[in-house]
């Protein structure tokens, strides 16, 4: 449920000291968006301490939450190799540090450095693999079920997010989220009793 790239994250400590013109460690707080759906974006960024959630919003004001995010992982690659403005909104759920990297530099990068090249390939092919999986399993198992799924996975990672941000992950509203908890919480009574 948390994506998390060790390997990404280790490249950018690498480089953190020696390119200290192209690459700044910032801190943000907690609720604050640092990519916004619809904007261009000046720099590309790589967490290292903290939970991010990468939402999209509809025209109907709808939003769906594609990913929560963990440490290594990067965002705005995606929009600076399109060279197109941002698809989505990344917030911080937590208190968050961050590799702020110049977006000329992160180019000069993936032209001159094959391994960092390879890894970012990697990232978005995991990501597509990722995004193909859960859509996948979206449409072929009931909400029942992927509530469960996602259950399993927050005890799992032992972390807590709001109910807002399960019901967007799951592209359902609080309402039918808070429904479809309390059927899951009488089917576990009447199997436990």
């Amino acid at each position: 449920m948390i994506l998390t790239n060790t390997k990404i994250l280790d490249f950018f400590d690498s480089l953190g000291e020696s390119h200290q013109e192209f690459i700044q460690l910032v801190s943000i707080k907690k609720n604050k968006n640092i990519i916004e759906q619809g904007k261009y974006s000046k720099f590309i960024y790589v967490l290292k301490e903290g939970i991010m959630k990468c939402t999209i919003s509809e025209e109907n004001s709808k939003s769906y939450t594609l990913e929560f995010l963990g440490i290594g992982e990067i965002m705005g690659e995606i929009e600076t190799l399109l060279k197109c403005k941002n698809l989505a909104t990344i917030k911080s759920l937590t208190d968050c540090e961050l590799y702020k990297i110049e977006i000329d530099f992160f180019r000069k990068e993936l032209l001159n450095d094959p391994n960092f090249n390879h890894l970012l390939m990697v990232e978005l092919a995991r990501r597509l693999q990722k995004t193909a999986t859960r859509a996948s399993s979206q449409q072929l198992n009931t909400l029942q079920t992927s509530l469960k799924n996602l259950l399993y996975l927050l005890e799992d990672q032992k972390v807590k997010f709001k109910k807002s941000d399960l019901a967007e992950y799951l592209g359902i509203t609080v309402r039918s989220l808070n429904r479809e908890l309390k059927n899951y919480n009488q089917t576990l009574e009447r199997l436990n009793s």
